[in-house]
């Protein structure tokens, strides 16, 4: 009984790790910190770290009902380099500063100094989504003055 759990759960894991590998895939988000990083210094613009947990039913709604759609996405992909790590299975993924107990949560961080511009903690519609990422925007342009 004992081996059937322990195969369950890590099937389980391995699945729910998946969903997000394939998120990441579809909206061309990284999942390494470090390469996300070399990116937004190269280009110029903010990382958008996505912390997620394989379990939250909030963060499948964030990435399905917000993230996905079609004028969120576009405005991430030109202005933004976007980055998701589960919370917990990635932890090597990135930096530990910017874990929060809150999921889904975003960090929005100046690549130069990798300080944090802004974050915003739970699931977000579109509207207060989009007008979070046009304020980091603002005040990122602002830093660089």
């Amino acid at each position: 009984m004992m081996k059937f759990f322990i195969l369950f759960f890590t099937l389980a894991i391995t699945l729910l790790g998946a969903e997000i590998d394939e998120f990441a895939s579809d909206m061309g988000y990284y999942r390494d910190y470090a390469k996300a990083l070399e990116q937004a210094k190269k280009e110029d613009k903010v990382i958008m770290l996505v912390l997620v947990g394989d379990y939250c039913p909030w963060c499948r709604k964030f990435e399905r009902q917000t993230l996905k759609r079609e004028i969120i996405a576009m405005h991430i992909n030109q202005n933004f380099v976007p980055l998701i790590v589960d919370r917990n299975l990635d932890k090597n993924n990135y930096p530990s500063k910017y874990y929060s107990p809150r999921i889904p949560s975003v960090s929005f961080i100046e690549p130069k100094k990798e300080s944090k511009i802004f974050e915003s903690l739970g699931y977000l519609q579109k509207d207060e989504y989009k007008e979070i990422l046009d304020q980091t925007l603002a005040k990122y342009k602002e830093m660089k003055q």
